[in-house]
């Protein structure tokens, strides 16, 4: 019994822990591309590598970083009926 509660404890700080990190890397990577845009880096920062990491680590939390709506459905074209008759 007092080694399931010891293990338990474990897993819960391995969880917080984890969790920590987590945010560290999503301040990080706001910050990081945060400056990018604000112009602070003298030279020009390629966000790719911060972006990444940001939307990984929020959809690690359940976050969904972008556009959620359905893409929009393609106009079909409708078969017109011809309204005089050929000749």
């Amino acid at each position: 019994m007092a080694e399931e509660q010891a293990k338990q404890e474990q897993e819960n700080d391995n969880s917080r822990l984890g969790d920590v990190i987590k945010v560290v890397l999503l301040a990080w990577a706001m910050a990081i591309l945060t400056a990018n845009y604000l112009g602070v880096f003298k030279q020009s920062l390629d966000p790719t590598y911060p972006a990444s990491i940001l939307s990984g680590t929020a959809a690690s939390f359940g976050l969904a970083v972008g556009n959620n709506k359905k893409k929009k459905e393609e106009p079909t074209l409708k078969k017109e009926t011809p309204t005089s008759k050929p000749k």
